[in-house]
């Protein structure tokens, strides 16, 4: 663990001892040396941190380290008679500049994106599979490459995707989990009750406190986005049971394989259940969204939540269109020999 974060470890010491240094009374009446310790502080170390870390880091990395350390910047070193004074006084057009930048990324990413998803034509992954597992691997932390994962996926899928893809459509071994369930009201009645919510009390708290009133309308839109973008997630993303293996993909959810011989039983069930570390729903509301299969695993698997969060259960809960086709097709797939040539792993049609 220290050894994957070394380089990093390493560079905060260097800026937590520069900091400390430059509180000293020498340093902090000569402006000379406050200066320089500015600059070794803001500049050398982020730098020098990137020439020894470039080959092995992503520039997502240096650039969040290095806009990290330029908005700590001010509160550590006093910027009277500093020559980099009339820089921080120009740090909101800097913010404004950083920003047009990441945009600038963000496009860049979309249209080498959408390349990549014309190139692949690989049923086992689709736009969710390939956007999460890009930004984990450019993202050096894995819960906070998860949760940004899932906030750039709620914003694709919520503005970015509207149509389906030629090499996703719907197939007689892929089942869907919305036509039947009702979750399409459910999150359609919770998104007006967002939007009346956040009006009512826009309208309520603006005169009275317009700091409050602004949080609470962009924490409402928040909400929006992602209930939208989980929803059409919900939509275009579809389960698939191949000829090894099944893979679950529900909405803003991680994709969930699992392989049939690590499948103890899987059933039609559709009763109340309890709460526990050995079960998880793939239901982004809980009790508010229905299921009806159950499956018992051989063992405990790890799973992959949203929000960065996991969990390692023995049962899981989801809900399927025309569930005893699908029950059917993978009660037989669990009956039949299984070969485990990993070439093999295609559609059960095919």
């Amino acid at each position: 663990m220290l050894k994957k974060y070394s380089s990093l470890l390493v560079f905060t010491v260097i800026e937590i001892v520069i900091a400390a240094i430059s509180f000293s009374d020498f340093i902090q009446n000569n402006s000379i040396l406050l200066s320089a310790s500015t600059a070794l502080f803001l500049i050398v170390t982020p730098l020098l941190y990137y020439v020894l870390t470039r080959k092995k880091q992503t520039e997502f990395t240096f650039w969040f380290v290095f806009y990290s350390v330029f908005k700590i910047t001010p509160f550590i070193f006093r910027m009277k008679g500093n020559f980099f004074e009339a820089l921080f006084q120009l740090k909101i057009y800097l913010n404004i500049a950083f920003l047009l930048y990441l945009t600038w990324k963000a496009f860049q990413f979309i249209k080498n994106f959408r390349k990549t998803v014309k190139q692949k034509n690989n049923i086992e992954q689709d736009e969710y599979a390939i956007i999460s597992n890009a930004l984990q691997e450019a993202i050096k932390f894995k819960k906070l490459g998860k949760m940004i994962s899932f906030e750039v996926c709620s914003f694709y899928y919520c503005f970015i995707k509207w149509t389906r893809n030629h090499n996703n459509t719907i197939t007689e071994n892929s089942f869907t989990g919305y036509k039947e369930s009702g979750v399409s009201s459910v999150y359609i009645g919770l998104m007006l009750v967002s939007v009346f919510e956040a009006v009512g009390l826009h309208f309520l708290l603006i005169s009275r406190n317009k700091t409050v009133s602004l949080v609470l309308l962009v924490l409402h839109v928040y909400v929006l986005i992602n209930l939208i973008g989980h929803l059409k997630a919900v939509f275009f993303r579809s389960h698939l049971v191949l000829s090894q293996k099944m893979i679950i993909r529900y909405g803003l959810f991680d994709t969930l394989e699992l392989r049939f011989d690590s499948i103890a039983s899987i059933q039609k069930f559709e009763g109340d259940y309890e709460k526990s570390s050995e079960l998880v729903k793939f239901a982004l509301l809980g009790k508010l969204e229905p299921h009806n299969v159950s499956i018992e695993l051989k063992e405990n698997i790890k799973v992959a939540l949203p929000f960065g969060i996991s969990k390692e259960p023995k049962r899981i809960l989801l809900y399927i269109d025309n569930v005893n086709d699908f029950l059917k097709t993978v009660t037989g797939k669990i009956e039949e020999p299984q070969n485990f040539d990993p070439v093999s792993l295609q559609l059960a049609s095919i």
